[in-house]
């Protein structure tokens, strides 16, 4: 009976033993994947820290650059009424509501003064609190970056630069060149370009007058059209006309037949006309 009793205890502890290394082994699995989880948070949330980070300067993200890029070229050198005044801004704000997040926006002017033509400093449209995740983000501090960093000072330079005094000249080929140029990394991005127009469509410069006559036939026949680049390959065009006594001008339609040809010649798409009307 002594050795039976003694052969149940040792089965016991041998059981107690396994029992106790299975617990260690599930404890050590569990410690594991715990620690497993808190590094892939970790990991997560600096992956996402990374993907959100922007620029300081421009607002654009670090991690890829703009994913998209739009220019804005404003041909005033004529005034415009108060209801055009009011439609365009009402339109470009809601090109600016429209576009996607990390989309880079440039401004610049039609001017008969050369030291004029160009582009702002590039900014791209950040996060706004509308699209702010309430768990993980701060909405007003988001509200607050959009407002201060981006809407205002566009609308800011924009503001500035829809004033017209008048002028005697209307290069608005050559102004939209110096802008493309000049705006960081437009000629060669790969990504969505969009060009935005607000014009009366009414060329006059050296290169071409509309009010001299000129057409798309005798631009062609010129000197100047050896000037001619290719610089907006797969670009959208849209233009918002201004409409004006086309003086000088017989035939309204050559001023549509040049610029579709212009820009087909640009490689870029067919534009897409809105009038900013006033009756």
């Amino acid at each position: 009976m002594a050795r039976r009793s003694s052969g149940r205890r040792s089965r016991r502890r041998g059981r107690s033993a396994q029992r106790g290394v299975t617990g260690t082994v599930l404890a050590v699995g569990v410690a594991i994947l715990v620690l497993s989880g808190i590094g892939a948070a970790f990991w997560w949330s600096d992956q996402e820290s990374r993907a959100r980070a922007l620029d300081t300067e421009t607002l654009c993200p670090e991690a890829t650059g703009p994913v998209a890029m739009t220019a804005i070229l404003l041909d005033l050198t004529d005034p415009m009424s108060p209801a055009q005044h009011a439609q365009l801004l009402a339109r470009i704000e809601q090109e600016i509501s429209d576009a996607a997040r990390g989309t880079q926006f440039t401004l610049g002017v039609v001017s008969e003064d050369s030291t004029r033509w160009g582009a702002t400093p590039p900014l791209c449209k950040p996060q706004d609190a509308a699209s702010a995740n309430r768990l993980t983000q701060n909405e007003k501090l988001i509200a607050k970056r959009y407002e201060s960093r981006f809407h205002e000072p566009l609308q800011s330079r924009l503001l500035d630069m829809v004033s017209a005094t008048g002028a005697n000249r209307s290069p608005i080929m050559e102004s939209l060149q110096a802008l493309v140029a000049d705006t960081p990394g437009f000629v060669t991005f790969e990504g969505p370009r969009r060009i935005i127009l607000v014009t009366d469509l009414l060329q006059h410069s050296d290169a071409l007058s509309f009010y001299r006559g000129g057409t798309w036939d005798s631009f062609r026949a010129s000197p100047a059209f050896q000037r001619l680049g290719r610089t907006l390959d797969g670009a959208e065009i849209r233009i918002y006309q201004v409409p004006r006594p086309a003086e000088g001008v017989k035939d309204p339609a050559v001023l549509e037949d040049f610029w579709i040809r212009y820009f087909e010649r640009q490689g870029a798409h067919v534009p897409v006309v809105n009038r900013l009307g006033d009756l």
